[in-house]
């Protein structure tokens, strides 16, 4: 193996890294883990609209939680990357488990989304600099 498939490889497994890193952090509601995984120009666009990432994270700080706890179960990445580049694409499905508090009367919700990064390496380390999540359906839980 060459040098320059060496370092291709170890890319995309940064690359691939960042999905769990970023569910991880949502999971565990760790709001500077998050704004880490972007590029100070990112934007994002989802359910809260198109926001540069500044707005995007102040609305993660600020927003009551509506869910006691959630877990992102992820699909592997599909990773467009050239060797020696220094930009990539990401194409990952999740399923989110979102988990009310054991006495709430509503029910838990299931979401199927599907994240499309445009990648950036920056100073080394790959970050987001768009990102499209998209929601491909929802399903509420039993109630409990």
């Amino acid at each position: 193996m060459n040098d320059d498939t060496v370092s291709w490889l170890g890319d995309v497994e940064q690359l691939r890294r960042m999905t769990q890193r970023y569910a991880r952090a949502v999971d565990a509601r760790d709001i500077d883990a998050v704004a880490a995984l972007f590029h100070p120009d990112a934007s994002v666009d989802g359910a809260r609209g198109s926001l540069p990432i500044h707005a995007y994270i102040e609305g993660m700080r600020n927003a009551p939680p509506l869910f006691e706890s959630g877990m992102h179960v992820l699909g592997d990445p599909l990773i467009d990357l050239d060797p020696g580049a220094d930009t990539a694409r990401m194409d990952t499905y999740a399923v989110v488990y979102q988990f009310r508090p054991a006495e709430s009367a509503e029910p838990d919700l299931v979401l199927g989304i599907r994240y499309l990064d445009d990648m950036v390496r920056d100073d080394g380390q790959w970050l987001i600099h768009h990102r499209q999540a998209l929601n491909l359906w929802a399903r509420n839980g039993v109630p409990r």
